[in-house]
């Protein structure tokens, strides 16, 4: 445990507070870090070939410096694109040097003429104590890889007199990583392609994940598995596309994503293990998403997508009486749309949670004895059904791969037609991929 305590100390990176745009390596179970072979500080600024890095040109532009310390040497390499990861590992190879056996940080700050400061930092040889187990390496966990998506057509919207809310659930986007190194998912691509397909043809006025978009299995307080150990990236960077498809899908919808209690794991387990790194913001930037929260690794306001957290009271209002929340209430025997309605039958809810398309009506008495009508509706969940996701059902062999179980769950999606004071819920089902929607099937 002291091993693993002092490498993480030591490959925690440092904050340049000059990077407005620095990617913040993230201080979880594991922590990442980028190890490479040997120091670079025998370069020398104008003297060494250090003239390129990945895929994408570097270039030369008055300011570029090269700067070697005691500490490790820094450079600064102007391009057209932001450097990631990997692309640093590139530079670094292209010295002659093997990626296996160093530490650095890195990041990146914006031109306002247009293009990338690239920044890699305190790069120097990893000692024998930093390095505890030899071989063993896990991944800086960094924002999610940007993506361009493309639409080959995107309909108008369709003629309607009320306004639409299409509402999805319990994405659980989430891998375990198998002994043959296969990432076998939690979430259920068809499902939620399906769930794409009905959003780009209503041109929906508001898309509404419900909670629990991410899984972040190896953030959570129950048993671990060896399978979840070094997905969390790969969740990061699918729940990214997926976000990027529906943005391209749907250009003006106002999207919202809700926080569950499985995207909070990620908060809960910073305030347990990391503390003083909670709320860590980019240098001047005050008012951003912390770099240890969802919004930023997902990249959320680069994609116009807005979140409500603070589960479980994060709530989105559709309007006075209509609210959607990720919901706390789940009866294993019965119905749990019906405790909402029971407890509030003034306000209509929205709520996943339970993994179960529902709807709930309740007729009761008003202030001056006319009947009010409210509901509460469940869309279901965009996850897998069959046991892949970890639950108190699930299990997983001698070989790490989860056993089959039929959950009682159900994958749908809910549309809501609404206006300032009324609103009318639907949901509706989908198995294997497609769905039944106002007479036509929706496939991915």
């Amino acid at each position: 445990m002291a091993c693993v305590y002092a490498r993480a100390k030591a490959e925690t990176p440092e904050i340049d507070h000059d990077l407005s745009g620095a990617q913040v390596a993230l201080a979880l179970k594991g922590i990442g870090r980028a190890v490479h072979k040997a120091t670079i500080s025998s370069h020398r600024a104008g003297t060494c070939s250090c003239d390129a890095g990945g895929s994408d040109p570097v270039v030369e532009a008055a300011g570029e410096s090269e700067l070697h310390s005691a500490t490790g040497s820094s450079y600064v390499r102007y391009s057209e694109r932001p450097w990631g990861y990997e692309d640093h590992c590139d530079f670094i190879r292209q010295q002659g040097q093997d990626p296996d056996e160093v530490t650095f940080t890195w990041g990146w700050t914006s031109n306002p003429s247009g293009g990338f400061w690239n920044k890699l930092n305190n790069v120097r040889p990893i000692k024998q104590d930093e390095a505890c187990t030899p071989g063993t390496a896990w991944p800086v966990i960094q924002q999610a890889a940007p993506v361009q998506v493309t639409i080959a057509h995107r309909p108008s919207r369709p003629r309607r007199d009320l306004l639409m809310a299409i509402k999805g659930a319990d994405t659980q986007i989430g891998f375990r990583q198998l002994a043959d190194g296969t990432m076998d998912p939690f979430h259920d691509a068809a499902a939620m392609a399906a769930f794409v397909k009905v959003c780009l043809q209503e041109q929906p006025e508001k898309i509404q994940i419900l909670g629990d978009f991410l899984d972040l299995a190896s953030q959570g307080r129950f048993s671990q598995e060896a399978a979840f150990a070094q997905t969390t990236q790969a969740a990061l960077d699918t729940g990214h596309q997926f976000l990027a498809e529906l943005r391209t899908a749907c250009p003006t919808a106002d999207i919202i994503v809700i926080e569950g209690n499985h995207d909070k794991r990620m908060q809960s387990f910073i305030e347990a293990n990391a503390l003083a790194a909670f709320g860590l913001k980019r240098a001047q930037m005050p008012d951003s998403w912390p770099v240890m929260s969802l919004p930023y690794l997902l990249r959320l306001d680069e994609l116009s997508v807005r979140y409500v957290d603070a589960y479980p009271a994060a709530t989105d209002w559709d309007n006075d009486t209509t609210r959607n929340i990720h919901g706390t209430k789940a009866n294993s025997r019965g119905s749990t749309t019906a405790q909402y309605v029971s407890d509030l039958p003034h306000l209509n809810t929205w709520a996943g949670h339970t993994h179960r398309t529902e709807i709930t009506y309740r007729s009761s008495i008003g202030h001056r004895g006319q009947p009010v009508e409210s509901y509460s509706a469940n869309p279901g969940c965009l996850c897998r059904t069959d046991g892949a996701v970890p639950s108190v059902n699930g299990a997983i062999g001698a070989d790490g791969t989860p056993a089959g179980v039929v959950e009682n769950w159900q994958q749908g999606f809910g549309v809501l037609l609404y206006t300032d004071t009324e609103s009318w819920p639907q949901v509706y089902r989908i198995r294997n991929g497609a769905a039944i929607y106002n007479g036509a099937l929706i496939a991915a």
